[in-house]
C-alpha cells in the first residue's frame, strides 16, 4: 500500500520538461541555457544561448546583456527596452529556461539515494526528496535544511558567508504543507536517523517506538498498542537523563515526551 507521504513524492517527483516556461522569479545562473524569443521577430530571437561564465547572453541587434543574478521576468524587461530604442516598436519578448545547469543542492542522511541534485527552476524540498528515492524508513521526524546567506552589510572584508538552518517536521512532509518550501542554490538537505523512546510495563507492545515531534505520553501510548485492563494510568512515570543525571518524572497524558525518554506504565493497584 502506498502511504500519503509516498503519493505525494510520486505527485511531485517529476522535475519540469526542457523547454517549459520558467517561473518568472527563477533567478538565471551561468551555464543555464535560455530561449530568447522576440515574437514575430526571428531575426532578433536567439534559441539555445548559454549564460557565460561572465554571467551575459549575446543578443542580435543588441550585443551582450547581463543575465545572471537576473529574473527571467527582468531580463525580458531589460531585453525589451533596449530593443525599444530606434530598433522596435514595443517588441514582446519571452525567457524560457531550456537547460538548467547553474544551480545545485546537496542530499544527506537516511534517504535511498544520497547525493547532489541540480534545481531544476523553483522546486520544493518534496520534489528533491523524491529525487532521493525518499526517505528510509528509519528516518527522523524532521528534515533540517541548511542555506549559506551572503554576510550582512557592515559586515568585515572576506567575512565567510553565514548559515541558517530550517527544521522541516515530517509531518508536514506527509501532509503536503512542505510544497511551499523552495530550494535554494548550495542548500543541503539532512535526514537524521529516527530517535527513539521505550514504553515499558502495562502496554500491548513493550519497546523502542520512534519518536516524532511533539510526541505526548498519549500518543506514545497509542503507537505501543495502548494500555492493557491492568495498566494504573494516572500513576505513569517519564524516566529522562538530564546532565548524567537520571529523574522520574510524574507524567500526565497531554505531557510531550523527549527522544531517549522511558515512560513506564506501573500496574494498577487492586
Amino acid at each position: 500500500m502506498i502511504t500519503t507521504f509516498a503519493l505525494l513524492l510520486l505527485l511531485t517527483q517529476g522535475a519540469p520538461a526542457a523547454g517549459a516556461p520558467a517561473q518568472a522569479d527563477y533567478i538565471i545562473g551561468v551555464q543555464d541555457v535560455l530561449n530568447v524569443t522576440v515574437f514575430g521577430e526571428p531575426d532578433a530571437s536567439r534559441p539555445g544561448v548559454a549564460v557565460d561564465n561572465d554571467g551575459t547572453i549575446d543578443c542580435p541587434y543588441i550585443g551582450r546583456v547581463k543575465a545572471s543574478g537576473q529574473t527571467t521576468r527582468a531580463l525580458e524587461q531589460e531585453i525589451k527596452q533596449r530593443l525599444s530604442k530606434g530598433l522596435f516598436v514595443n517588441p514582446s519578448v519571452t525567457i524560457e529556461i531550456v537547460k538548467y545547469r547553474s544551480k545545485t543542492v546537496t542530499v544527506q542522511g537516511m534517504v535511498r539515494l544520497p547525493g547532489e541534485f541540480k534545481l531544476e527552476g523553483n522546486v520544493s524540498i518534496m520534489s528533491v526528496l523524491a529525487q532521493a528515492g525518499s526517505m528510509t524508513s528509519d528516518a527522523g521526524s524532521y528534515v533540517v535544511i541548511t542555506r549559506y546567506e551572503s554576510p550582512r552589510a557592515g559586515a568585515a572584508p572576506g567575512a565567510e558567508p553565514v548559515a541558517q538552518q530550517i527544521r522541516v517536521p515530517r509531518r508536514d512532509l506527509e501532509s503536503g504543507r512542505a510544497q511551499s518550501i523552495t530550494l535554494q542554490d548550495r542548500d543541503t538537505i539532512f535526514v537524521p536517523k529516527a530517535e527513539t523512546i521505550f514504553v515499558l510495563g502495562y502496554v500491548r507492545q513493550t519497546g523502542p517506538i520512534v519518536y516524532e515531534d511533539r510526541l505526548t505520553v498519549e500518543r506514545a501510548l497509542a503507537l505501543a498498542g495502548g494500555a492493557t485492563e491492568r495498566a494504573a494510568t494516572g500513576r505513569i512515570t517519564i524516566e529522562r537523563t538530564v546532565n548524567g543525571k537520571l529523574l522520574k518524572i510524574k507524567a500526565k497524558m497531554s505531557d510531550l515526551v523527549q527522544p531517549n525518554d522511558t515512560i513506564k506504565v506501573p500496574q494498577r493497584i487492586l
